[in-house]
């Protein structure tokens, strides 16, 4: 067998195996013609198929004839063998998981034929290795390691090494354009101790996560806030002067439809700050009685008009739903925006990740039209 860290040639169909403490001999089949390689293991007895698409040979000690049977058997149906020292992925990354703050969940994904790793491309978060990996390098499988409350994280064997991993995360499901996103974290790379590993991870690459997700939602809010004003402006001004900038008058019947134009195109801006500001508003605690705290209230009210009180519990969904956008309710949010925007810029994180922050809601990525002239009536 040839070591794992060899370069995997396209278009053929490879068995990847390697050592599990706890499954025993787990083998992964790889490749574009990847069903030869499920037929080899399928043919050869004592290797057990797992729902995650990897397979097990649970009873190391009969694993030579086994072994020299997969690899007949592979042969005729024209399979590569890979193996190597390095432990199970899904080990390592079990072990790594006990490590980090909380409970955190393992699950291993094969990605087979090797155009199905692109689908991680535009779910990653990354600004360093990995995501240039996943890009241009076979990832054949991964680990995601997730805590259930909105951090979920992507392992991998780091290419060209034997001993190192790389892990990186994906974006909180508010965020659906994350390729080369300016506030992305870096991926770091893991050594193969599981504990000094969970140690790097907890001191330093959670910290740069929750920071990124700060200073992310915090140009979210602040980019759709000035929206909103550019909006407003835009309206104001029409409507005190009774003209386009061009000059143009408006009659009654057409300022009427401008100032609909304007709140909605105002409401789909609103819909998509929403959950971003929820989330902001979770992460800042000014003391009770402090300057803001009612301006905060407030919006916690505009933000869950459902919440019982303004305790401010991190929200573990999306916001109630409110009717399209109305003047009121964009007049409540401009009224107290800027206390938020000025304690989240206060609130930034930094230190070691002692806890792990919620989940965010999905938004719309439905971007509004610049307000414009309304069409004129035929």
């Amino acid at each position: 067998m040839n070591d794992r860290t060899t370069p995997r040639p396209r278009g053929l169909a490879q068995i990847i195996l390697a050592l599990s403490p706890a499954d025993g001999l787990v083998a992964v089949p790889v490749g574009e013609q990847y069903p030869w390689a499920n037929t080899a293991l399928q043919l050869t007895p004592g290797f057990e198929r797992r729902p995650d698409g990897t397979y097990a040979l649970r009873d190391v000690d009969t694993a030579a004839p086994i072994l020299r049977a997969l690899a007949d058997t592979a042969r005729r149906h024209r399979v590569h063998l890979f193996g190597g020292p390095r432990t199970y992925l899904g080990d390592y990354a079990a072990a790594l998981a006990d490590g980090l703050p909380g409970e955190w969940t393992v699950k291993v994904e094969v990605y087979a034929h090797p155009v199905w790793q692109a689908d991680l491309v535009p779910l990653l978060w990354d600004a360093g290795e990995l995501i240039d990996s996943v890009e241009h390098i076979r990832i054949p499988y991964a680990a995601q390691i997730t805590n259930g409350a909105g951090i979920e994280l992507l392992l991998v064997e780091r290419p060209g090494s034997a001993d190192e991993y790389l892990l990186g995360a994906f974006a909180s499901a508010t965020f659906d354009d994350n390729y080369a996103d300016p506030h992305a974290p870096r991926s770091v790379v893991l050594p193969s101790d599981a504990a000094h590993a969970a140690g790097l991870v907890t001191g330093t690459f959670l910290p740069a996560y929750e920071q990124a997700i700060h200073e992310r939602l915090l140009a979210a809010v602040e980019a759709a806030h000035g929206r909103l004003e550019e909006l407003l402006a835009a309206w104001t001004a029409i409507e005190q002067s009774g003209r386009y900038s061009d000059g143009t008058l408006l009659d009654p019947a057409t300022l009427g439809h401008t100032e609909q134009q304007y709140l909605e195109e105002s409401s789909v801006e609103w819909r998509r700050l929403r959950p971003h500001a929820a989330e902001l508003l979770s992460r800042v605690r000014p003391v009770a009685g402090a300057e803001d705290s009612a301006a905060l209230d407030r919006l916690h009210q505009l933000l869950h008009p459902d919440a019982a009180s303004s305790t401010w519990p991190s929200p573990a969904s999306s916001p109630a739903a409110l009717p399209p956008g109305t003047a009121e309710t964009l007049r409540r949010w401009r009224t107290d925006a800027p206390a938020l925007l000025r304690q989240a810029h206060a609130a930034r994180p930094g230190g070691p990740a002692a806890t792990v922050r919620p989940a965010l809601p999905a938004a719309s990525k439905a971007a509004p039209s610049a307000l414009g002239r309304a069409p004129r009536s035929r």
